[in-house]
């Protein structure tokens, strides 16, 4: 195709030659009608007007001439694109045509094709489903694989596998569990381990290793308690009176009447030793004047022996150690406790 510049060569310059012959007629008439204005007046003044109206449409008939040939040359140019777009087409037609007549296969292949893709992907979310622990969509496609499909093999395969593999987390879930347990025996608590093999046992009731809980449980108890009443006789025979307290206080709750009333003799003479303790450290306290120290031992007297004469003897005096204790003034008010003294047993 032409290029535009030579194509509307012809038009460009006719154009230019009769825009620049009306300017320079419409100059002139400017000029000769400024000069009869300043001679005459009146008529100058009107060749004055014509030039310059000449001079302007001049001009604009050249932009409007110049905007229609840039038209012109754009519609050129598509067209040539549109034709060689169609050369393009022309050539592609016959590649397209044999790529589609290789693609053309038959309805029953693209069914078999389209099968085995679905049935691919069935398998793979059988097993995602597996992985995820969601039995119930799990059995729902593989339903759907021996329904749909006709697999009944393949199906009757993946449910021994999803039984497997529920079997196996069960048993992972049943093994923390039981670890569990185990860790609150290993810290003596009984209550709270009972509680949880009570719970397993509703889940699981024909589960032998949970069933074997319970007997379990109550075996460590009674090691425990061997341990704790060994550990008493021997703190008895060394007299270890704070340490015999706190052997006493866990062995409670494993002992039955009866065997409290074995242990209630020796159990006597350590309340009674360290009764004499605390009696012997609240009299140093006040000896000393350590009034904080011996009102916290009087308290503490009162609490656990409250049937004891020095306890009654202390209840008579407790509101004395606790005006020199500071904790009341001499009016009666209630005052604020001074820091703390050094405690010495």
């Amino acid at each position: 195709m032409p290029d535009d510049s030579y194509r509307n060569r012809s038009l460009r310059q006719a154009s230019s030659i009769a825009t620049v012959t009306v300017v320079t007629v419409g100059l002139v008439l400017m000029v000769y009608g400024l000069v009869e204005l300043i001679r005459i007046g009146t008529t100058g003044l009107y060749m004055l007007a014509g030039g310059a109206i000449l001079i302007s449409v001049a001009s604009l008939l050249q932009v409007l001439a110049s905007m229609l040939m840039k038209t012109e040359a754009n519609l050129g140019r598509l067209h040539q694109v549109t034709l060689d777009q169609h050369d393009i087409l022309q050539r592609l037609e016959p590649l397209v045509k044999i790529i589609s007549d290789n693609s053309r296969i038959s309805d029953a292949a693209r069914s078999l094709s389209n099968r085995e893709r679905e049935l691919d992907a069935l398998r793979q979310a059988i097993r995602e489903e597996m992985y995820k622990g969601d039995w119930e969509a799990a059995n729902y496609l593989i339903e759907q694989m021996e329904q749909r499909f006709g697999y009944k093999e393949e199906s009757k395969s993946l449910r021994e596998e999803m039984a497997t593999a529920r079997e196996m987390t069960i048993e992972e879930k049943l093994h923390e569990a039981v670890a569990h347990i185990a860790k609150l025996m290993d810290e003596y608590r009984w209550t709270r381990a009972g509680q949880e093999i009570q719970r397993l046992i509703k889940l699981f009731p024909r589960h032998e290793r949970i069933n074997a809980l319970p007997a379990e449980l109550n075996r460590r108890k009674e090691v425990r308690k061997q341990e704790l009443l060994t550990q008493w006789n021997s703190v008895v025979q060394r007299e270890e009176i704070d340490k015999g307290i706190e052997i006493l206080t866990e062995l409670d709750q494993y002992l039955s009447s009866a065997e409290a009333a074995q242990l209630q003799e020796s159990a006597r003479h350590v309340f009674k030793a360290r009764l004499l303790q605390m009696g012997v450290r609240f009299g140093l306290a006040v000896q000393e004047a350590r009034w904080r120290d011996a009102l916290e031992i009087g308290v503490q007297i009162r609490e656990e022996f409250p049937n004891s004469r020095i306890a009654r003897e202390i209840g008579a005096k407790i509101e004395t150690l606790r005006l020199r204790a500071g904790f009341i003034d001499e009016g009666g008010v209630a005052a604020k406790p001074p820091p703390p003294s050094s405690k010495v047993d």
